[in-house]
């Protein structure tokens, strides 16, 4: 496949049609710089009439609940994690950040603990990015509303359809992550490596999401969402394990 040939908006929608999602999926486009804005794109809060500020998790669900296209920069985020995961820069040093995410029954045990996660998600550069476009899918295009990366909230059976449908020719299988913030799982990771992927995510990102106990997180590079959606109509939906007389060992009293 070297060319897209499928509209954001058709493929939200055959992904929702074919595996009845009960959520649309979501597309993030990252901006360099600020006049990379498209026109018409309105800024996170414009409507608010006081001061508007978020996380870049709860900014995501509320794509996933239906807001229109709008864009984000450093001013609108009130958590360092998610605006390091947009590029942005953190909010505030690390060490600081530590005092309310270091301990028992906090996020990590240790510094070095947080300070290693964050690494893994292969991080953005600090300022690396000046905005974030976020929008229902369907609401993207492919001229100046392109999404870099698209994200999924399913049931891990619908996930492992669409994650299946990937790999049906290539038979290239998918790695998942976890261990760290949602946000930083499925944006930075997902741009370095050019792989899509599926978390559990973590509570803080699971609730902003409204993510709920029985559903995963996909994020696909845009560019090969194409590949699992023409291919969801081909793959085997249904076991043939029912045909074999199979001796099932039976469980202790």
């Amino acid at each position: 496949m070297n060319a897209q040939s499928l509209s954001p908006k058709e493929l939200s929608k055959a992904l929702v049609q074919i595996e009845l999602l009960e959520r649309k999926p979501i597309g993030i486009k990252l901006i360099k710089s600020l006049d990379e804005i498209p026109s018409g794109v309105k800024r996170f809060g414009a409507d608010s009439t006081g001061v508007a500020k978020s996380m870049l998790c709860a900014m995501w669900g509320d794509a996933f609940a239906g807001a229109e296209p709008f864009y984000t920069v450093k001013a609108d985020h009130v958590c360092g994690g998610g605006a390091i995961a947009a590029g942005f820069g953190s909010t505030i040093p690390v060490e600081q950040a530590a005092k309310f995410m270091i301990g028992e029954k906090l996020v990590y045990g240790t510094l070095e603990g947080l300070k290693t996660a964050m690494a893994s998600t292969l991080p953005f550069k600090d300022g690396e990015f000046a905005a974030q476009l976020i929008s229902p899918l369907e609401k993207m295009n492919l001229d100046d509303r392109r999404p870099d990366l698209v994200f999924i909230i399913c049931k891990p059976y619908q996930g492992q359809h669409i994650l299946r449908a990937y790999g049906f020719d290539s038979g290239e299988i998918v790695h998942g992550i976890g261990g760290t913030s949602t946000c930083e799982m499925v944006s930075s990771y997902v741009m370095h490596t050019g792989k899509p992927t599926f978390t559990l995510g973590d509570l803080g990102g699971n609730t902003g999401m409204n993510i709920k106990p029985d559903e995963v997180l996909l994020a696909f590079p845009f560019p090969l969402l194409e590949i699992a959606v023409k291919n969801l109509q081909r793959i085997c939906r249904d076991s043939t394990m029912y045909k074999h007389n199979l001796y099932r060992e039976l469980p202790v009293a």
